[in-house]
């Protein structure tokens, strides 16, 4: 049986070896995990309002989805407002929930987790909307985010965009 739990930043950090594990497996892109952690994960656990949904079972981590409050003047939020017209920059950048990573292992996938994690990552969370950035292709993460109620809002480049959801308090 997959649990899923919330953690905040001191148990996301005494778990950041397995939260590797997963990260890596999913997307390979961060091959030494010293600097994974600190050019990443251990910024991203230090923002206002962090929090890490993990799925586990027995046998350890098999998912997880992080986020915190994204501000304007921090890099990503910053690219957001650059690309997006004003209008819409306006209404969604600052003070968002910026929903940042969303990794299952490819064996645990097709069984509901992404959405448990999406879910859970989400729920009592402080700000009304949130953001985030997923490829501009029809994968399976931009389905789920779909049927999440996400919409997209513009494109940061041709291989990815820019999804807002409306949170209710």
């Amino acid at each position: 049986m997959i649990a899923v739990d919330l953690w905040g930043p001191q148990r996301a950090g005494e778990h950041a070896a397995e939260v590797y594990q997963v990260y890596d497996a999913v997307f390979g892109d961060q091959p030494d995990p010293s600097d994974w952690r600190t050019n990443m994960y251990d910024r991203h656990r230090a923002r206002e309002g962090f929090r890490l949904s993990v799925a586990h079972d027995d046998g350890g981590l098999v998912g997880f989805a992080w986020g915190y409050v994204g501000e304007r003047g921090q890099y990503w939020s910053d690219l957001v407002v650059s690309a997006l017209p004003s209008r819409v920059a306006d209404r969604w950048v600052g003070g968002h929930f910026e929903f940042v990573e969303l990794a299952v292992l490819a064996c645990h996938r097709r069984r509901g987790i992404g959405v448990r994690l999406h879910d859970r990552l989400l729920d009592g969370v402080t700000p009304d909307r949130a953001l985030l950035g997923t490829d501009s292709s029809d994968s399976p993460a931009v389905r789920l985010y779909l049927s999440r109620g996400w919409t997209k809002l513009g494109e940061l480049n041709p291989q990815t965009r820019v999804m807002g959801l409306r949170l209710s308090r």
